[in-house]
C-alpha cells in the first residue's frame, strides 16, 4: 500500500522566514553600531574630567609653590620695582608725614616752649621704625603669602585636591551594554548621549582653562600689590594716615589666602562629584556640566570671600 502526503507551502511562512532573516541582519548591523557607540561613549564619560583634572592639579602645584616659583622673572621684576621705585616714593611720603608730626608737636607745645623730650623721642622712634618697615615691606608681604601657602599645604594633606572622583559608568546610568534586542531608536539615543558628552567635554575644557587663568590672575594681582608695599607702609607713623597701611595689610592677607580658598573649593567640588548616585543619564550629565561651570564661576568669587573674611576693601 502506497501512502501519499501532500505538503502545501504557505506564502505566509516564506515571508516570515524572509522577515526573520532581515531582522537578524539588521540586528547584526545595529549591534555593531551600538557596540561602537557604547565603547566610544564609555571612554568619553571616563575622560570627561581629564582636562579639568589636569588644570586643577597644575593649579594646586602652583598655589603650593608660591609666586616666586611660579615665575621667578616676574617676582624679581616686582621686587626691583618695590626697592628702586616705591621705596623712594615712600621716603617722600615719610618726609612729609614727619614734617607734619613736627608741626603738630610745635603747635601743641606752645611754639616749643613746653616741649617734652620724650614726645620728640617718640616722633623720632616712629620715624625710624617706619623707615625700617618700608625698607623690608616687600619681604613682609611675602611672609603673608608664605603663611597662606603653609595653610594651603596643610589643607592639601587633610582633603582631596582632585575633582576626578567621578566613578559612575554607563551601566550605573541605566544604559545596557548588550541589550537582547537593539533598535534604531536605541542606537540614536546612544548617539545622542555621545553628542551630549562631546559638548560637555568642551564645556569642561573651558572650565579648566578658566581655572588656570584665575590662578594666573591671582599671582599677577598679588605681585602688583606687593610691589607697592612701601607706599602704604610709609603712612603708619601718622594717626590720620595710618588707616591706609592697615587697609593694605588686610588686603594683602586676603590675597595671600585666596590660594587656600581655591584649594578648599577644589576639595568641596570633588566631594560633590564623589557623592553622585546612579540614576538618569541626562540628569547626571546636566549636574556634572553645571558643577563644572559652577567651579569656574566660584573661582572668580574666591577673592570676594577672602576679602570679606579679612575685612579688606
Amino acid at each position: 500500500m502506497l501512502l501519499s502526503y501532500n505538503v502545501e507551502i504557505s506564502p505566509m511562512s516564506g515571508d516570515h522566514a524572509v522577515s526573520e532573516f532581515v531582522d537578524k541582519v539588521m540586528q547584526s548591523i545595529w549591534k555593531i553600531f551600538y557596540a561602537g557607540l557604547y565603547e566610544s561613549t564609555r571612554k568619553s564619560l571616563e575622560g570627561l574630567f581629564d582636562s579639568l583634572n589636569q588644570e586643577v592639579d597644575k593649579a594646586t602645584n602652583l598655589i603650593s609653590a608660591g609666586p616666586k616659583n611660579w615665575n621667578d622673572t616676574a617676582y624679581s621684576l616686582m621686587q626691583n620695582v618695590s626697592e628702586n621705585v616705591c621705596i623712594p616714593l615712600a621716603a617722600a611720603f615719610i618726609t612729609v608725614i614727619f614734617c607734619w608730626e613736627i608741626i603738630h608737636l610745635v603747635q601743641e607745645s606752645n611754639s616749643m616752649q613746653n616741649i617734652q623730650p620724650e614726645r620728640l623721642m617718640l616722633v623720632l622712634m616712629k620715624f625710624a621704625l617706619c623707615l625700617i618697615v618700608c625698607t623690608y615691606s616687600f619681604q613682609i608681604v611675602m611672609a603673608f603669602c608664605d603663611l597662606g601657602i603653609w595653610a594651603s599645604e596643610n589643607l592639601g594633606g587633610l582633603t582631596g585636591d582632585s575633582v576626578g572622583e567621578f566613578k559612575l559608568t554607563l551601566e550605573d546610568l541605566g544604559i545596557d551594554p548588550s541589550p537582547e534586542r537593539i533598535t534604531l531608536a536605541a542606537v540614536m539615543e546612544l548617539g545622542g548621549y555621545k553628542v551630549m558628552l562631546a559638548i560637555g567635554t568642551v564645556g569642561i575644557w573651558i572650565c579648566g582653562v578658566l581655572v588656570y587663568v584665575r590662578v594666573m590672575l591671582w599671582f599677577i594681582e598679588l605681585l602688583l600689590y606687593a610691589s607697592t608695599a612701601p607706599i602704604p607702609y610709609s603712612t603708619w607713623m601718622n594717626r590720620e594716615w595710618s588707616q591706609m597701611g592697615m587697609n593694605y595689610t588686610r588686603k594683602m592677607l586676603a590675597l595671600s589666602f585666596e590660594g587656600f580658598f581655591m584649594l578648599l573649593l577644589f576639595s568641596v567640588y570633588g566631594g560633590v562629584l564623589g557623592g553622585l548616585q546612579a540614576g538618569n543619564f541626562k540628569q547626571n550629565l546636566v549636574m556634572l556640566i553645571g558643577c563644572g561651570f559652577g567651579l569656574a564661576v566660584m573661582m572668580f568669587k574666591v577673592g570676594n570671600i577672602s576679602a570679606s573674611i579679612f575685612n579688606a576693601h
